[in-house]
């Protein structure tokens, strides 16, 4: 059995910063100070600095010379490309998992959609939330592409931390709900047409729910 890694200085930063931009602990805007993160680390600048490079080629940082580094912000423009980035991807990776391994990922999906209903039902919205995510990326494990995982995987965070501010928003969790179950439902009968059009509506609702919430979510408005 093969001893697990430990976690480097830079991980262990990384993790926790986008950790804290996902579960809304660090808001958008919010300016990213490294000496004050370095201190309640207990580690030099130099991981942290690290850390916040990452972040930055994630989408979840923004890093301006004189400036500093900020969390990101929403604009209308980058929603509209986050939305078509995960429809074009998401569809792409189906396809490839309904051909390849369509009995898994229905099993999987299936289970994960009871564990949403569980942590729904004790209103466990942070443990709902990682399952959100988990959910859509079992579509690429069971695609069976390592060049769209990678794609997916590198904006994953932020893609995770948006959920996170619409959860906030009315009825937004109880309606993802039933979304994902009739996906799940559809991913078992493998019927791609009915798949791409639930995918479609799940993503587009996000869509306008960001541009309806723009205010509440805190986001920079653009002409």
């Amino acid at each position: 059995m093969a001893l697990e890694r430990p976690k480097s200085l830079r991980e262990l930063a990384l993790e926790h910063l986008r950790n804290s931009i996902i579960d809304g602990t660090l808001k958008m805007g919010q300016s990213l100070s490294e000496r004050e993160i370095s201190k309640e680390l207990g580690v030099s600048k130099s991981p942290v600095r690290e850390a916040l490079a990452q972040l930055r080629d994630e989408g979840l940082v923004s890093i301006e010379p004189q400036k500093g580094a900020r969390v990101f912000n929403l604009s209308e423009a980058e929603v509209t490309q986050i939305c078509d980035f995960r429809q074009a991807i998401e569809t792409a990776a189906f396809d490839l998992a309904l051909s390849r391994d369509p009995d898994g990922l229905a099993e999987a999906m299936a289970r994960v959609v009871t564990e949403m209903v569980a942590a729904r039902k004790k209103g466990n919205e942070k443990g709902y939330l990682e399952l959100d995510t988990a959910f859509h990326q079992l579509i690429f494990e069971h695609a069976g592409n390592d060049y769209l995982t990678a794609s997916y995987t590198r904006y994953v965070g932020k893609i995770a931390a948006l959920r996170t501010h619409l959860a906030k928003l009315p009825r937004h969790t109880e309606l993802s709900l039933e979304e994902h179950r009739e996906i799940a439902a559809a991913v078992r009968r493998r019927d791609m047409g009915e798949i791409k059009n639930l995918l479609s509506e799940h993503i587009d609702r996000s869509r306008q729910t960001y541009r309806s919430a723009a205010n509440s979510l805190g986001r920079t408005a653009v002409a």
